[in-house]
């Protein structure tokens, strides 16, 4: 049985969907998509959509974003994680 180790193998630019939970009253599409922009740059097409779901006092946004290389993903989610009303990211 080979054993899995590390990171799985991506090529990138990749296209992937990134979940921000947070608080329905303090946390906003939108607060969210300036990020995305000021980190990734201008999403294209669907990619600059998102699906919003909403239960109880938490909302949930997904967006599809590209991550031009293996070193983008992490600035973007630590400037996510000070937004108002953040819980968490998948």
């Amino acid at each position: 049985m080979q054993e899995i180790t590390g990171k799985p193998h991506m090529d990138y630019p990749a296209r992937v969907p990134l979940k921000v939970i947070g608080r329905l009253e303090e946390l906003r599409a939108d607060m969210v998509l300036a990020l995305i922009l000021e980190h990734l740059g201008p999403q294209e097409g669907e990619e600059a959509q998102h699906h919003a779901n909403c239960k109880g006092a938490f909302i949930s946004y997904t967006f599809w974003v590209t991550l031009p290389h293996e070193h983008a993903e992490l600035p973007l989610r630590e400037a996510i994680a000070k937004l108002p009303g953040h819980v968490m990211q998948l």
